[in-house]
């Protein structure tokens, strides 16, 4: 059996007795590399040069925890008011979409469908990957934020220890220090 990160093999020893190897999901480093031009994306938004975009990317799934995303970011956005969110996955469960969407305001733009082979531009187009997931067997998208040269932020939860590599890890529903590391970064980035 194959594991993709320390922390599932420990899940799967832990669950059902069984040994495993861990091999990591590879990130294709041909598209997801530091020096893609994100300026188109940044056209399609509508955003300034000088306003700073957050960026998460997953299924729209309750233990992504989008919804306290939404809370961290409105706490970013009264300290730093130039910045936005951008949230792209599918909603996989309509209600929660729904409710996500009606708590969101005009800094959160939602996309629902972004083609693989822009995914990289994407990356490229913000100032920092943020996921407030708390549950993540291996989490592909903070992998390849990070090899488009962009930092994370993420709670120190699951396989993030081994993931996260440049960026910053938060204790588990600390919504304040997560915000914080944030605002921190973004305006280290400036």
């Amino acid at each position: 059996a194959i594991s993709v990160s320390k922390f599932l093999q420990s899940e799967l020893k832990k669950e059902t007795g069984l040994e495993s190897k861990f091999v990591y999901n590879k990130i294709d480093k041909k598209r997801f590399r530091n020096g893609i031009d994100g300026g188109k994306i940044r056209k399609i938004l509508k955003m300034k040069d000088n306003e700073k975009l957050l960026l998460f990317v997953g299924r729209l799934s309750p233990h992504k925890n989008v919804h306290n995303l939404l809370k961290i970011f409105d706490i970013v956005y009264n300290k730093l008011p130039n910045t936005r969110l951008l949230i792209v996955g599918k909603p996989t469960f309509p209600n929660y979409f729904k409710k996500l969407r009606n708590r969101a305001d005009k800094n959160v733009i939602f996309k629902e469908f972004v083609n693989d082979k822009e995914l990289p531009y994407y990356y490229a187009a913000c100032d920092l990957y943020a996921t407030a997931s708390l549950w993540e067997g291996f989490d592909l998208p903070a992998a390849e934020a990070q090899a488009c040269g962009k930092k994370v932020v993420a709670f120190d939860v699951c396989s993030h220890p081994e993931i996260v590599r440049n960026g910053v890890l938060v204790k588990k529903n600390d919504n304040k220090a997560f915000a914080n590391a944030i605002i921190k970064l973004l305006k280290t980035n400036s």
